[in-house]
């Protein structure tokens, strides 16, 4: 090549790199604002907020961002990840008794022996600290200590849920993997929720809960987790409340993740724009 033809093409790639650097990235609409999901969530009364983090893209979709719920029983998956994370500070794994405690309150979401392991996990101090290193900024804790009642929004729930599913961050891969386990072991009766919609080979970890507020009537309901499989991997948050029934705000809750399977369907196996 000679070095006119030589120039010419360096100055060509450098053009292109260019071009690359300062074009406008394409828009990427996300799972919430899509005409299916739009018409949907039209049709549901209650408060709605909800998250999804797409690990493949590394992009955060939030609906009504800044809106903080209750947690009701999604609060066990925090106070566990807490008693995890302090074991592990300490060189030593869950005993016997802390795992019993561990698999009934996730696996069945027993709120007697959730209480349990909210003692031995430290209580407030402790669940306050864990968060403050995992940055739940938008978490705040119950003063009585009801964890039940404590308020959160879904980002920080994917944060919480980042927590558990990449490496790298507080808690080791034996306590990710002993926490996602039973997540993905859940009673029958309770899998319900972003598991909807979903299909097979996927996998889905989650945790639901679920309270009736007397004080401000209707029903808190709430699911997350982490789905994985048939070219989708993502971490999802919905939270609910003012329904009328348990039962209205699963059925919302299912209808949001099915839409959200639906929306990461990747690119090449559909029409249309597809959710970064």
């Amino acid at each position: 090549m000679s070095a006119v033809r030589a120039a010419a093409a360096v100055a060509l790639v450098t053009a292109l790199f260019a071009s690359a650097a300062t074009a406008r990235p394409r828009p990427h609409r996300g799972p919430f604002v899509t005409a299916a999901m739009t018409a949907f969530l039209r049709t549901r009364t209650g408060n709605i907020t909800a998250a999804v983090y797409n690990e493949g893209s590394g992009r955060l979709f939030v609906y009504r961002p800044g809106v903080a719920e209750a947690e009701a029983s999604v609060a066990k998956v925090d106070i566990l990840a807490t008693l995890l994370y302090e074991r592990q500070q300490q060189g030593e794994d869950l005993s016997l008794a802390q795992r019993q405690l561990a698999t009934a309150a996730i696996e069945d979401s027993d709120n007697k022996d959730g209480q349990l392991l909210w003692n031995e996990a430290g209580g407030n101090p402790a669940i306050g600290a864990f968060n403050a290193r995992a940055g739940m900024t938008q978490t705040l804790l119950d003063p009585a200590g009801v964890w039940g009642l404590y308020q959160t929004t879904a980002r920080d729930q994917i944060r919480l849920l980042r927590q558990l599913a990449l490496p790298g961050g507080l808690l080791g891969d034996g306590a990710r993997s002993f926490e996602l386990g039973l997540m993905s072991r859940i009673t029958g009766g309770q899998a319900w929720g972003v598991s909807a919609g979903v299909l097979a080979p996927a996998s889905v970890a989650l945790k639901n809960g679920w309270l009736p507020v007397a004080a401000e009537g209707g029903w808190q309901v709430n699911s997350i987790g982490l789905v994985s499989g048939r070219f989708r991997h993502y971490l999802i948050a919905v939270l609910t409340s003012g329904d009328p029934s348990m039962s209205y705000g699963a059925e919302t809750i299912e209808g949001i993740s099915q839409l959200v399977w639906k929306a990461f369907l990747p690119k090449r196996f559909r029409s249309g724009p597809r959710a970064a």
